[in-house]
């Protein structure tokens, strides 16, 4: 008898069990230790109904403060219920998205995505930031299945956080579906920016910019580590940490003008790093000896595309995050669709090993951004920083930088081999053929 049948059963129904019993942990731990994290949700209330949707949550894209809008509008008549309905709408795109990793790239996707989340904890379904962490998953989903819809999806994720912009860059080139998402990007990016102008104006188009440019040192940043270990272990006085006007904490005292102009630097290397991603992937590495931008529809190539793709992703988001003079601990959840999509690609060998160890960096850094906001945070806020809390701070900030060298590391090797597989063999000899599985995880 096949038994086949009943394993598939058992899998799903072990799957639902696990979304449903780390979800009701999440909810329970949010309602018994970290309630105080709605504090967001209920700044986006009191911001719609005191300053109107032309001039509410400036430090955000026109799309966010439009589709909060909404929620208050339509589904919303105080700020309690406002609070419940955006925390159903981000935990049932959790689900969906859960499901849709399930039903349209492997089990495998599904069950990584699952943990992830759970280890950053309820804070996801208090934050904006799981939309455009979802608009992520759909363009690698998508990236060779429904190209346009890669691209459009890319484009959607700028919208929402401006950032997601760059992602676009490794998923170019010559090729026919590479240019399908670049014309998917420009289409749904040319959409909504004159959607944004039309109906909200230059100036507020442009100000996530400008709001973004005059921050400070938060503490939580990558920049911000020295003067934070200062702060606990130094001389007392020497550094403060307040509440800025950008709703941040942010840490003053000596030196930190100096590491905010370290992390402008490290800004800059981010963007020249994505640059040479670009150049790697999205266009072979044009220019080296023997090789081309010419295009191959073989499964080899094209898997070894893709899982280029995926590394270049994730090592974007990473070298942004240690870039950024914020680190907000939301910004976490950008790396769950990447790193979900990378362990079930199908790898062998080095590549495979490689995949596990960045995707099991990716929880423990997760957890441990779970640990500093909200558990230990005010360890880290009050007059005399708390040393173990700053500790726990280093580490995980350790661990973030650790992650982002070891996948820009894998995405360059990928990339670099991209471009060999794809250039013409020497005269003389036959053409160059990937072994392995061919199979592509994502639909």
């Amino acid at each position: 008898m096949d038994s086949r049948p009943n394993v598939g059963v058992l899998r799903v129904l072990a799957a639902v069990a696990a979304w449903l019993i780390t979800r009701v942990l999440m909810a329970t731990l949010w309602a018994t230790r970290e309630s105080f994290i709605d504090h967001d949700v209920r700044y986006y209330y009191h911001q719609l109904t005191s300053k109107g949707l032309a001039g509410a949550l400036v430090e955000y894209p026109t799309p966010i403060p439009a589709m909060l809008e909404a929620i208050r509008n339509l589904l919303a008549a105080d700020e309690g219920s406002f609070v419940l309905v955006f925390v159903l709408v981000m935990a049932s795109l959790d689900a969906w998205t859960t499901v849709w990793l399930w039903l349209r790239v492997h089990h495998w996707a599904a069950a990584y995505w699952t943990a992830f989340i759970a280890a950053i904890g309820s804070l996801v379904w208090f934050r904006i930031d799981l939309l455009p962490a979802v608009a992520v998953v759909l363009a690698l989903g998508w990236v060779h299945r429904s190209p346009r819809l890669a691209g459009a999806a890319v484009a959607v994720g700028a919208a929402l956080k401006l950032w997601p912009a760059l992602l676009i860059a490794p998923m170019l080139g010559r090729g026919t579906m590479a240019r399908r998402r670049g014309l998917g990007f420009l289409v749904m990016g040319g959409l909504l920016g004159l959607i944004s102008l039309l109906w909200f104006g230059i100036d507020r188009s442009l100000s996530p910019l400008t709001w973004q440019s005059d921050r400070g040192l938060q503490i939580e940043s990558i920049p911000a580590t020295v003067v934070m270990l200062k702060h606990a272990f130094g001389t007392p006085g020497m550094y403060r940490t307040e509440l800025s006007q950008y709703n941040a904490w942010e840490i003053y005292g000596p030196g930190t003008d100096t590491w905010q102009q370290v992390g402008d630097v490290l800004m800059v290397i981010a963007i020249c790093f994505t640059i040479l991603l670009c150049w790697l992937i999205a266009f072979n590495g044009f220019g080296i000896r023997n090789r081309t931008t010419q295009r191959s529809d073989s499964p080899a190539v094209l898997a070894a595309r893709r899982h280029a793709i995926v590394l270049a992703t994730a090592a974007i988001i990473c070298a942004m995050i240690v870039a950024n003079k914020t680190f907000s601990p939301q910004y976490m959840i950008w790396l769950a669709g990447p790193l979900a999509i990378l362990v079930c690609l199908p790898l062998s060998g080095g590549d495979r090993r490689w995949s596990l160890v960045l995707a099991g960096l990716g929880l423990v850094c997760a957890f441990a951004t779970h640990e500093v906001f909200p558990l230990n945070y005010s360890g880290l806020i009050s007059e005399v920083a708390g040393p173990d809390e700053t500790l726990l701070l280093a580490v995980r900030n350790g661990a973030v930088v650790v992650l982002t060298l070891l996948v820009g590391w894998r995405a360059v090797v990928a990339g670099w081999r991209l471009g060999a597989l794809e250039s013409p063999p020497p005269t003389g000899t036959g053409p160059i053929v990937a072994e392995g599985n061919q199979n592509d995880c994502a639909a």
